[in-house]
């Protein structure tokens, strides 16, 4: 008996060092291996995903034998998906824009990968002005803008001029990729200036354009934005997964197309109608200007305002009371009670959080005349945060300044925002880039 417990407790001691070894040798591997779970699983999908379906900018591919790439990449592309409804408006805007640059492009042998740039540039709106300076579809900066031939002044400024603006931009990437030789650093110095990403891409020249240490923390996703976007738009369906039924259909081929109406007013934020794009298309293809005006007639709707009110509704077609719809116009209902009171309608071009005090830009998105002065679509508004009353979490604004979209001169102006008429202050928004507000005269 005694000899079996010995046995049995020599068995048992055995055991016990072998577990503890397997242990000793698991907490290791643990250690190394499953401190994050999670972020491990991750970045194997994301190989797979890659491997699987090579995602490339300009014919340079995503290196999949990079686990802090695929990690970003994986990052971005999940955030760029969860704001998909905001890519739908980009790619409707797009749709308009895209058949008018991409000829340019292609004349300049720039890849036409670069036409999503303006869209994390510009969220093509051809009125967006930059904190720095840069303006129009391309985000110039006026030296640079000068530099390559454009005029930009206060009287006249062709940083607004899509066509103008689209050559000299092509012209500057041409030069970027002169002095760089890789798109991908292209795409980079586009955002952070061409001698610093040089520089940069010298000192560590075996590493991927995608890695290299930016300091800014614009700069690190700028190019992986940029590619996310992209691939959202072209090709959704790779990646149904991380989208939600309905905005993979609206990213999708044969998705609603853009109403005439609503292509009128996004060709006019770009100072163009469709003549000007019949001009430039046909130009394009060496067909005479003057043969152009002999064989083609446009007719032009006075009678129908369209205005793009924010980045999560359609634009809508508002037909005058006298006018009777048609297959392509139809009236909206008339309101119950509609205000007596006319107010400003615009959108916020600002981001970051909202501090008392803080400096705001907004854009006007709806014609009006109030107070005997004219507002039109594009017109930029300068406005300062009043006061955040978190008890009610409301919020106090008041503009200081407008600069109009076609003279690009500036007026003092004096308007609060309010959600009912003759009632100062608005709800707090869950964020503050494309927040649409209303102004009125006090």
């Amino acid at each position: 008996m005694t000899k079996l417990f010995l046995i049995v407790s020599a068995g048992v001691g055995c055991i016990t060092l072998i577990a503890q070894s397997a242990v000793a040798q698991t907490s290791q591997f643990l250690a190394l291996n499953v401190a994050t779970p999670v972020k491990a699983l991750t970045n194997r999908l994301a190989f797979a995903s890659i491997e699987e379906s090579p995602v490339h900018f300009c014919g340079e591919n995503i290196p999949t034998n990079h686990p802090a790439i695929v990690e970003r990449w994986t990052r971005t592309l999940n955030h760029q998906a969860a704001l998909a409804a905001d890519l739908t408006v980009l790619k409707r805007r797009a749709s308009v824009v895209f058949p008018i640059i991409e000829p340019i492009l292609k004349k300049y042998r720039i890849p036409s990968d670069f036409k999503f740039l303006p869209l994390l540039e510009s969220a093509v709106t051809n009125r967006a002005v930059s904190r720095k300076g840069a303006a129009g579809f391309w985000q110039l900066m006026p030296q640079t803008a000068q530099s390559l031939g454009l005029n930009v002044s206060h009287r006249r400024d062709e940083r607004f001029n899509l066509l103008k603006a689209t050559h000299a931009a092509c012209r500057y990437i041409n030069e970027l990729y002169d002095q760089l030789g890789s798109w991908m650093l292209v795409a980079t110095a586009y955002n952070a200036g061409p001698n610093y990403i040089q520089q940069l891409s010298r000192q560590h020249p075996d590493m991927h354009p995608m890695a290299l240490p930016y300091r800014a923390a614009e700069t690190k996703a700028y190019l992986f934005q940029t590619v996310a976007i992209k691939e959202l738009l072209t090709r959704p369906q790779a990646y149904r997964d991380r989208l939600s039924a309905r905005n993979l259909e609206a990213l999708s081929e044969g998705a609603d197309p853009v109403a005439s109406a609503e292509r009128a007013v996004i060709l006019a934020s770009f100072d163009m109608d469709e003549r000007d794009v019949a001009k430039a298309t046909l130009n394009g293809l060496g067909v005479d200007e003057q043969a152009l005006e002999k064989g083609i007639t446009f007719v032009t709707d006075s009678t129908t305002t369209v205005v793009l009110l924010n980045d999560d509704e359609p634009a809508t077609e508002v037909v005058p009371k006298k006018s009777t719809p048609t297959d392509n116009q139809v009236a909206p209902a008339e309101p119950a009670s509609a205000p007596s009171v006319m107010r400003l309608v615009t959108r916020s071009l600002s981001e970051g959080p909202l501090t008392e005090g803080k400096l705001c830009l907004f854009q006007v998105v709806q014609p009006i005349t109030l107070n005997g002065r004219t507002f039109a679509v594009g017109d930029m508004i300068q406005a300062h945060i009043e006061v955040i009353d978190a008890g009610s979490n409301r919020v106090f604004l008041r503009t200081d300044q407008l600069t109009t979209a076609q003279t690009q001169e500036t007026f003092a102006l004096k308007l609060v925002a309010t959600e009912e008429p003759r009632h100062p202050g608005v709800a707090l928004p869950a964020r503050l880039e494309g927040w649409t507000l209303s102004w009125e005269v006090l």
